[in-house]
């Protein structure tokens, strides 16, 4: 329509020039699906979100190269309808002008096309990553919240605070000790249980105010020895998860003089290694599996390391190191 008016002056008239309305309605339709195939082919070799301004570079180029085939086709077509048999050459002589507009025209259009094709890859990509951003938090603080309902064990509390009272008897600064030791575990627990992550080195903190809690309780048969280099302590870990294996250590072994628990932990090859030796009770608590698979997911956000569990004479669960630079994964 636009070389028609610049050559003639005024609009085509649908009534006497429809055959070329009809024709060039069908190349239109032509030029929309081969933009839309193109876009979709590009997606699977260049996306939009790996390399923005090379696949702007060839999104345009391979849409120029496409529409100016549909042009040559479409003026064949033309050629072949009305009868002329043009040549090329006489063709460039009468038509130079108008020719080399449409390719200014087609040129626009893709050069506008791809930048609105951008936009919307742009547009989807950001309300894509919003809802999977709400969606993460959302799982992790149901995961957080799992965590701490299991840390608020009516069991453990009642344990601990026979302990107290046993001790108020016997040893009141102990007992002192211990009430002092059992606010501060469960202060660490309702402070630090919103964070995502934490670094290890106050995870470390809590799981010893938590251990003095279990020595008073298991004395003699129970130890936990921390073997980890300083550089490590700054490593980053979800709150709670190394808590969470120690107490699952104590819930499914048997702890007494004769069987006593050693709980370690060590470094090695960029993982946490919580290892204990397996002293197995008659009957195994139901939630064997509960406080790994928490661990498991919450370790998934941040990492695409996988947590490792081997039991051989000792039952190791291995924790991939979260440090500064791959805390932000998503």
């Amino acid at each position: 329509m636009l070389s028609y008016y610049s050559q003639i002056g005024e609009l085509p008239s649908l009534k006497e020039e429809f055959l070329p309305y009809l024709t060039s309605a069908t190349f239109g339709l032509l030029a929309g699906f081969s933009a839309m195939g193109i876009g979709k082919l590009l997606n699977n070799v260049v996306s939009w979100k790996k390399k923005h301004s090379f696949r702007f570079l060839v999104q345009c180029l391979a849409l120029f190269m496409v529409g100016c085939i549909l042009i040559v086709c479409y003026l064949e077509l033309f050629d072949m309808i009305l009868g002329t048999k043009m040549t090329y050459e006489k063709f460039w002589l009468e038509y130079k002008d108008e020719f080399l507009k449409t390719l200014l025209i087609l040129f626009i259009f893709v050069f506008i096309y791809t930048i609105l094709d951008f936009m919307i890859y742009s547009f989807n990509y950001l309300k894509k990553e919003e809802i999977q951003s709400v969606e993460m938090i959302n799982n992790q603080m149901n995961l957080q919240f799992k965590a701490l309902k299991s840390q608020l064990n009516p069991h453990f509390l009642f344990n601990s605070l026979n302990t107290i009272s046993s001790l108020l008897y016997k040893d009141p600064e102990k007992a002192e000790e211990f009430i002092r030791k059992f606010a501060e575990s469960y202060r660490f627990i309702l402070d630090q249980n919103d964070k995502a992550l934490i670094p290890l080195e106050q995870e470390l903190a809590f799981v010893e105010a938590y251990n003095y809690i279990l020595r008073m309780r298991f004395q003699d048969s129970y130890k936990l020895r921390i073997d980890l280099p300083e550089l490590v302590r700054h490593s980053f870990v979800p709150p709670l998860s190394i808590q969470m294996l120690v107490e699952n250590a104590i819930k499914h072994n048997l702890i007494c003089k004769n069987s006593p628990l050693e709980i370690k932990l060590k470094c090695k090859d960029n993982y946490l290694h919580i290892s204990n030796n397996i002293n197995p009770l008659r009957e195994q608590a139901e939630s064997f599996h509960i406080g790994i698979e928490n661990i498991k997911k919450r370790y998934a956000f941040f990492t695409n390391d996988n947590i490792k569990l081997e039991k051989t004479d000792f039952f190791t669960v291995s924790l991939p190191l979260i440090n500064e630079n791959n805390r932000h994964l998503n």
